[in-house]
């Protein structure tokens, strides 16, 4: 446990040193030029030098692509529906309830952490289950939140399915995986690391230099990202259950239910594998679902609720899942 604390501890540190520097103004002020920052280049380098400096994992296992996808979209769509029958005031909190307890952290936590606790030879594998994962909760909620939005205020005018994807959907699938530069730069590691392709040093040399800044600017900017989730949570109004849910969903049930897919293909998967899918889906709540919720739902505070407990207590859960692990 002292170990595992070892090696995630200072990733906490960096987080507290960005919420601390989150009462100064002009660093609360350019927190969106720093996540611009990361996530157009720092996070996409580093996950590409990532995956192609990575020690050869040969295939890729079916259920490696399954597992995320069924387990957490079936979480996804449970916890949605609990949290609608969990009383009055749950209900209309069902929707980002169930975002912030099944869409993780990813990129910012989870890559990093599984390449600390499980060894470089996670690089691969962590790529691209982020990219899996992100896939479909970057698409899937927004397009299912803009279909019933669109929907609700049609007030009696159906639109159209063909001009509802033109005008609101497309341009949501667009931006979350054409115009997407953490996507782009994983396809072409997929392409150098299963391919004959090879990047000239001219190339790899500066990505990788851009990518040494990822990690601790990305929790930097979680760490800034607690202000405004606080003052959220700070202005009252949010329901005790749907956080209970969605914390705990994230934390403990969604790891859970990870490792007990994994086991009837531990085989299959191997252990980086296995241990890259269990780290990845017990990170803590992402910092997006509060952005989402602020944007489709119109009301962040519940997102930012979760995002902030279940990170602060991630803190205990990820050496735990890490020690199990090892």
């Amino acid at each position: 446990m002292l170990e595992m604390l070892g090696t995630i501890g200072p990733m906490f540190l960096i987080i507290l040193t960005g919420f601390a520097a989150g009462f100064v103004r002009r660093f609360r002020a350019a927190a969106p030029n720093l996540n611009g920052f990361v996530f157009y280049f720092a996070l996409p380098t580093f996950i590409y030098t990532a995956m192609v400096t990575a020690p050869p994992i040969g295939s890729f296992p079916v259920p490696a692509f399954l597992i995320p996808v069924v387990v957490t979209g079936l979480l996804a769509v449970g916890l949605y529906y609990v949290t609608r029958s969990a009383g009055s005031a749950s209900k209309p909190m069902a929707a980002p309830t169930s975002l912030a307890g099944s869409f993780g952290n990813v990129g910012y936590f989870g890559i990093p952490i599984s390449i600390g606790v499980i060894g470089p030879e996670a690089g691969v594998a962590a790529g691209i289950v982020h990219m899996i994962h992100n896939a479909l909760f970057m698409n899937g909620y927004p397009l299912v939140r803009t279909a019933v939005n669109a929907a609700a205020t049609s007030e009696g005018a159906p639109v159209g399915f063909s001009q509802l994807w033109r005008e609101r959907l497309w341009p949501i699938v667009k931006r979350a995986l054409l115009l997407n530069p953490v996507f782009l730069f994983i396809a072409l590691a997929l392409l150098v690391v299963f391919t004959a392709l090879e990047m000239p040093a001219f190339f790899n040399e500066p990505v990788a230099m851009l990518g040494q800044t990822a990690v601790p600017l990305a929790l930097f900017c979680v760490g800034l990202a607690l202000h405004p989730a606080l003052e959220g949570v700070r202005s009252g109004g949010v329901p005790v259950t749907p956080i209970a849910l969605g914390t705990g969903a994230k934390l403990v049930i969604l790891p859970l239910l990870t490792w007990t897919a994994v086991l009837p293909f531990y085989d299959h998967l191997g252990p980086v594998w296995a241990g890259v899918l269990i780290v990845l889906a017990a990170t803590p709540s992402s910092t997006t679902v509060f952005l989402f919720s602020e944007e489709y739902d119109g009301d962040g505070r519940l997102a930012a609720a979760i995002l902030v407990l279940s990170t602060a207590l991630s803190l205990v859960t990820l050496p735990l899942v890490a020690e199990f692990l090892l």
